[in-house]
């Protein structure tokens, strides 16, 4: 299921190409015994090599001593007294008995030596009489200083086993010949050929193999019974082992392997089934949490859908928030700029007050000059009348622009609502969504705050508008006053035209209504003054609520990148479920 016919095409040509796990188990189990056997024929070969060697040279040893016990010593010192020693009777006698001894013994050469003059001098050589390479006497011969020092310290010698370029392969024994008195008198060496060596060899070899083979044999056989049994058992486990992964291989969990040996194939077989028991959990667990998976994706992209809605509403509003907030601040300006104007206006209406009753005081003072100018009185009173019609007027202007914004504060404060029921909805999707909500969670917390400062600076700006609309209104009853007055003025001026008997009696009602006109126009004064501030404050409450609305607007397109990335992962999340299900319905649990 999850190898491709090419990949099962080469895992079988490789299978064919090498050995089988019973040929590798059979070569790592026979191959060291027919090693060990081997090592045993060559180490057994060797030390019977060098047990004949060593046995003829004891022999040889004891053959030279012997030997050497044998021979006449007061011959031999006599023979070094003769100026023609080879015609002596005693060095013929002393030839003769050691090229006996040669023929006897087998030995390749059996001769005579002495040491003179820190000299080695042949003395008689054991050849035959018919030889003539035979060496004559006082022959010069070689030794090392170490066979130097234990002959003439009175020990044997004997050498191992050396090549001669004549005699071929060789070794040689040396002994000192002692008189009764053991005063050494001469030496004597004895050489054996290789071929004696190799005959003891050959003898003791084949009697040993008579004896190591049939014993290599039986344990070369029980040995191979007994891997017989040990890899049946083995492969038994490894197939079992082979077989249950073959089924997982193919996607197949529902099958383990038998346990056969208590050893660590017996192990592993545990440890495959327990493997598969993992990896069925896990199976079984991504098959269920795959599906978790997929819902939790769609509904974080429904989530995410529903949220990048509400962010876009949310952005509207903002801009409707900003359009107010500046229309707010065109017609804050305005009230600023009419307030102004109301103000000069009352400072004129102060001036004609002052005015006013200075011409009552003269009036009182100056009857005569009533007459004269009752016209023109007349005719600054019928202008007083148009005046605070006009102010009346703008007192009205002011209070309808007033209850306008008192309006715009009331959309405002709905607008303000909406985007606190906004941030409550936001930080509860935000809550929902865990990890990936924590920064939309922050920016729901911060429209929350923004809502709340709006609401705050709102409900000022309302209670400043409700004060200025009362403080308006107060203005247009003391306007109504004023009216009242002027009308009464012109009525108390034509009555004296009519009637001068009266004037100063009326004199000094006019110089009281002036004083109070007075302290009307310092009231309307302060008033005005508290209007402006009142707008100053509207102000600058229209220029924090226009700087929050363009935070809250960054927020907002923040926010909106922030939806749109979850979205994006929200798709991938559905994607990689919609794989991790089908990867994992392909196995059998």
């Amino acid at each position: 299921m999850f190898i491709n016919a090419g990949r099962k095409e080469k895992v079988k040509k490789l299978q064919q190409i090498r050995l089988g796990l019973r040929p590798k188990l059979y070569l790592i189990i026979l191959l060291p015994l027919f090693i060990i056997g081997s090592l045993t024929m060559w180490t057994t070969q060797r030390l019977i090599q060098e047990s004949a060697l060593s046995t003829l040279q004891q022999s040889n040893e004891t053959l030279a001593t012997h030997t050497a016990a044998q021979l006449n010593a007061e011959d031999i010192r006599k023979l070094y007294t003769y100026s023609e020693p080879e015609q002596s009777t005693e060095y013929k006698n002393l030839r003769t008995q050691i090229n006996n001894l040669r023929l006897q013994s087998g030995a390749l050469y059996v001769y005579m030596f002495n040491y003179v003059d820190n000299k080695w001098l042949y003395t008689v050589d054991g050849a035959s009489w018919d030889d003539d390479n035979y060496s004559a006497y006082n022959d010069e011969m070689n030794f090392n200083a170490d066979a130097t020092a234990k002959l003439t310290s009175g020990q044997n010698v004997t050498t191992d086993m050396v090549s001669d370029p004549e005699w071929g392969e060789l070794f040689s024994t040396f002994t000192p010949i002692k008189d009764k008195s053991g005063q050494i008198v001469g030496y004597l060496g004895i050489d054996i050929s290789a071929k004696a060596v190799n005959t003891v060899y050959e003898q003791t070899l084949t009697q040993a193999y008579k004896l190591v083979i049939p014993i290599f044999a039986s344990v070369v056989l029980l040995a191979a019974l007994a891997a017989m049994l040990f890899i049946r058992r083995t492969l038994n486990q490894v197939g079992e082992i082979k077989h249950s992964m073959e089924r997982v291989t193919a996607g197949d969990l529902t099958l383990g392997s038998q346990r056969i040996t208590g050893d660590q194939l017996g192990e592993i077989s545990d440890l495959n089934n327990a493997m598969i028991q993992h990896i069925t959990e896990m199976i079984t667990s991504i098959q269920s949490g795959s599906g978790t998976l997929q819902d939790s994706s769609q509904y974080i992209a429904e989530v995410a859908e529903g949220t990048l809605r509400q962010t876009e509403e949310l952005s509207r509003a903002i801009q409707e928030i900003a359009s107010g907030s500046t229309q707010q601040a065109e017609q804050t300006e305005q009230s600023v700029q009419q307030s102004t104007e109301l103000g000069r206006i009352i400072d004129e209406i102060g001036s004609y007050v002052s005015q006013f009753s200075t011409t009552a005081e003269q009036l009182s003072s100056v009857s005569s000059k009533v007459r004269q100018e009752h016209e023109n009185l007349l005719q600054q009173g019928k202008e007083n009348v148009a005046r605070v019609q006009q102010i009346q007027q703008l007192s009205e202007i002011l209070a309808e622009q007033s209850r306008e914004a008192s309006s715009i504060s009331g959309q405002v404060q709905s607008i303000v609502k909406q985007t606190q029921i906004l941030a409550l909805n936001a930080s509860i999707e935000a809550s929902r969504a865990g990890e990936a909500g924590k920064g939309f969670s922050v920016v729901a917390s911060e429209m929350r705050n923004l809502a709340q400062q709006s609401e705050q600076s709102i409900g000022e700006i309302d209670s400043i508008l409700r004060q200025f609309v009362e403080q308006i209104s107060r203005i247009n009853v003391e306007f109504e006053a004023n009216m009242e007055s002027a009308n009464r003025q012109e009525v108390q001026i034509e009555e004296c035209m009519e009637s001068f008997e009266q004037v100063s009696q009326v004199s000094g009602e006019v110089h009281q209504l002036a004083l109070d006109l007075s302290q009307k126009t310092d009231s309307m004064q302060y008033i005005r003054h508290e209007v402006e501030e009142h707008l100053g404050y509207i102000a600058s409450a229209t220029e924090e609520t226009s700087a929050m609305t363009e935070e809250v607007a960054a927020s907002a397109l923040e926010q909106q990148k922030s939806v749109s990335e979850l979205s994006e992962i929200s798709g991938s999340l559905k994607t990689l479920a919609h794989e991790l299900k089908g990867q994992s319905d392909k196995f059998i649990v």
